[in-house]
């Protein structure tokens, strides 16, 4: 499950890195390098992207693996779905809507699912 960040840990520039090897991530299958991560959010040296990536592990929002290039694990999203419920039409037919939620109007640390069984698609 994704770990949530109380509201205000991160700096809008630590958001944005985050964001940016989300994106990357999901883009190229792999987490960039801290020469990609300079060369995207425009930073002079790889040296300033490793700091903004030291400040992102101390607040838990990745972790990363001393000694590989690649190493970065986002342990919190910087966005969650939840599915809506609220239109039961759709949720008959089986067509699931999901909202999307930032982070920090979250207050919990942990989320949770839940399942339901037992409903009839007749009704």
């Amino acid at each position: 499950m994704a770990k949530l960040i109380a509201k205000g840990a991160l700096t809008d520039r630590q958001r944005q890195v985050l964001e940016f090897i989300d994106q990357y991530t999901a883009r190229h299958g792999m987490p960039p390098t801290n020469s990609e991560i300079a060369a995207g959010m425009g930073f002079r040296s790889a040296n300033a992207a490793a700091e903004h990536l030291k400040a992102l592990e101390r607040k838990g929002a990745i972790s990363l693996r001393p000694g590989v290039s690649r190493g970065i694990t986002v342990t919190a999203r910087s966005e969650i779905e939840l599915p809506r419920t609220c239109d039961p039409e759709y949720w008959f037919e089986g067509v699931f809507q999901h909202c999307r939620y930032e982070r920090d109007v979250c207050k919990a640390v942990e989320n949770f699912g839940l399942r339901v069984s037992g409903v009839d698609r007749e009704s």
